[in-house]
């Protein structure tokens, strides 16, 4: 660490220590009780401001405290989740020779970040990451570049680049859709395949995992106009999700094959037409649905989803804060975190554990346009 980060680090920590959040009484919590998690928090932010800080967050109150951050990454808008090796993998999201992939190394003692490695994505715009830790590998979604990066990821902080997928075609939105715009990549039930919901040509790019070969033929096609942006599985592994950006609908697949996938449902996220839908995520029982809306009437679409078949009803919709691009459901999910960008705040919701309705807690995290939070222990 430079002499300039740790100035940072020391004046950052004196701002926040102690003081970093107030319960509903008013009275200031710390987020340490032994139920207290871990989480990071990306951003769009300029290089030489702090774009990923650390906090605590406590699955009894809702108590959080800051802990730390990191500076010298240029809009690290998407996080991956805690590997082996304590190494946390960040994309900075920026043009054509401007992207690339950050190992940074998590020190459980001291709740900090610090550089281990990177390399360049050769394709614009990464705006996902995912690690295998197991498999050495890491992947970047390339938004603009329309590709799929492969890293070497040796868990000790060391990333280089192996291949490179660019795709082809483009989808009816005529302005949204003029060429491939990969937004998500994930691994299918059974590990034989990645899937990378391709935003630009509705279709989920289906590649091999063992050697990264891609033919077309494998792919899931989606309805034309959908936009699919990302997508989450249930626990039993037989039903997939998937958030469409453009017409704000959730697609249910089926996925008991485990390679495969079928189209059983679709329903409605958005209903104003708002042509921003974000995140999704399962709650961690299985039983509610979540999916995130922008630009029009911003908020979470709330589904129940049958124990029997994986099917989805809607039965709600909670208002959030501006652009809510991101959000994480607490292990027990007691509570979940929005990261609304243009509040500048991550904003704090209980779950009525009947009805899984979000209720507002009132309780708001700072930070500068938030787009990322991930649970790392």
């Amino acid at each position: 660490m430079n002499k300039t980060n740790q100035i940072f680090f020391l004046s950052a920590s004196l701002l926040f220590m102690g003081c970093s959040s107030v319960n509903n009484k008013g009275k200031e919590t710390d987020g340490t009780k032994q139920d207290s998690l871990v989480f990071v928090a990306g951003s769009y932010s300029p290089q030489n401001e702090e774009g990923i800080k650390i906090f605590t967050f406590s699955q009894d109150d809702a108590g959080y405290a800051y802990k730390s951050g990191i500076i010298g990454i240029p809009n690290p808008s998407f996080l991956s989740e805690l590997t082996a090796g304590n190494i946390i993998y960040s994309v900075a999201e920026g043009g054509d020779g401007d992207s690339y992939i950050y190992a940074l190394k998590y020190s459980p003692d001291s709740m900090t970040l610090a550089m281990a490695g990177h390399d360049s994505t050769l394709g614009s715009a990464p705006c996902f990451v995912m690690a295998d830790a197991k498999r050495g590998v890491a992947f970047t979604a390339n938004y603009s570049g329309g590709s799929l990066t492969v890293f070497g990821a040796d868990g000790s902080g060391n990333v280089a680049r192996r291949k490179v997928l660019n795709f082809r075609g483009r989808g009816a939105h005529p302005s949204r859709q003029e060429k491939p715009h990969i937004h998500s990549v994930y691994y299918s039930p059974d590990s034989t395949r990645l899937w990378a919901c391709d935003l630009g040509t509705d279709r989920i790019r289906v590649i091999r995992a063992d050697d990264y070969t891609y033919t077309g033929e494998e792919d899931i096609v989606l309805p034309e106009g959908s936009g699919p942006r990302h997508m989450c599985f249930h626990p039993d592994g037989k039903r997939a999700y998937v958030i469409t950006e453009l017409s704000g609908d959730v697609v249910v697949m089926d996925t008991e094959g485990g390679r495969t996938a079928e189209i059983i449902q679709t329903a409605k996220a958005d209903t104003v037409g708002g042509e921003g839908s974000a995140d999704i995520h399962l709650s961690p029982d299985g039983r509610f649905l979540y999916a995130s809306c922008r630009l029009k009437a911003d908020g979470l679409a709330v589904f129940r989803v049958s124990a029997e078949t994986g099917r989805i009803e809607r039965t709600g919709y909670c208002p959030t804060g501006k652009h809510p691009r991101n959000f994480a459901i607490t292990p027990n999910g007691r509570y979940i975190l929005v990261a609304c960008r243009d509040e500048n705040a991550i904003e704090i919701y209980s779950v009525d554990k009947d009805t899984g309705m979000p209720v507002d807690t009132g309780k708001r995290i700072p930070a500068k346009a938030p787009v990322c939070v991930r649970w790392i222990k």
